[in-house]
């Protein structure tokens, strides 16, 4: 079934075409869509830091006939998350302050989720899949608070018995990625701010043939001009710390969909490593001592 683009979906796929001035204002949609959905042209140059003018060629870039018919799909948009927001808010009783604080946190991560599933181009989650699938070796690159997902990603690779490495911000790892060649894959995940190891990792990988797979949050990231495919997953919230539910759940519904498609393997596999486990009593068992 062909699904029409979102308009976040246009954003994100024509952005490496646009000019830097067009590139700030999909920055400033990207970034927050409810309250860009809501600008007027004025109001939307302020933000982006360019010219009226410039507003209204963008609208038009992006195929709409002008400015207003690009804020009514971005207005379309929020309001059709607003309307599960809404339904949310009912279903709750809170009082406490710090109750709602806690709630709060909870409505980003779903907000990041539905973002997310507004930006998500199927087709290239697809071809990531085939291309992990295909992949002699896999490499990981995730640094810093990234590394929890790179280190979750590694775990479930290996129960398809693909051969990973995990280039996890140690600057000796970085002697291994010379291992790739144009028949390995490297997946980089990061999000802002941007390590410098990640990036160049990423570069070698790329100089060295291997194919670069990037999660990552906005198509401004240095970590995108090296990527054969891409997908974009949002990790902003009211916070110093990252929202890592959306970037989880996206790594998931990849391994899903290896192990959905490579299923008879997979079992063969996952038999085998239970095996294992139980021969060395890997997990508690209440009916030994």
């Amino acid at each position: 079934m062909n699904l029409r683009p979102t308009v976040l979906q246009k954003l994100s796929h024509m952005y490496p075409q646009m000019s830097p001035s067009q590139q700030a204002i999909a920055d400033v949609i990207l970034r927050d869509p409810e309250a860009s959905a809501f600008y007027n042209v004025a109001e939307m140059a302020r933000e982006a830091d360019v010219s009226e003018s410039t507003v209204t060629r963008f609208a038009t870039f992006l195929g709409f006939s002008g400015f207003p018919g690009l804020s009514r799909e971005l207005q379309e948009m929020v309001r059709s998350r607003l309307t599960t927001g809404q339904r949310f808010q009912l279903s709750r009783s809170i009082t406490k302050a710090e109750q709602q604080t806690v709630v709060q946190h909870f409505e980003e991560d779903v907000h990041n989720l539905n973002l997310m599933m507004e930006r998500i181009d199927l087709n290239a989650l697809e071809r990531i899949v085939q291309l992990l699938l295909a992949a002699k070796r896999i490499g990981i690159v995730s640094a810093r608070s990234a590394l929890a997902l790179g280190t979750f990603f590694d775990f479930y690779l290996n129960l398809l018995n693909k051969d990973t490495l995990l280039f996890n911000g140690d600057p000796r790892t970085v002697d291994r990625i010379h291992r790739f060649q144009a028949e390995d894959v490297i997946v980089g995940i990061g999000f802002a701010r941007y390590t410098r190891f990640s990036v160049d990792c990423l570069a070698i990988g790329k100089k060295r043939g291997a194919r670069i797979i990037v999660i990552t949050d906005y198509p401004s990231s240095p970590l995108v001009q090296y990527a054969d495919e891409v997908l974009y997953t949002p990790t902003g919230i009211a916070s110093h710390m990252e929202s890592f539910v959306a970037p989880m759940s996206l790594l998931t519904a990849i391994l899903r969909s290896m192990f959905h498609q490579d299923s008879e393997k997979a079992t063969g596999l996952l038999t085998d490593l239970e095996e294992a486990w139980i021969g060395l009593g890997t997990y508690y068992d209440p009916n030994k001592s």
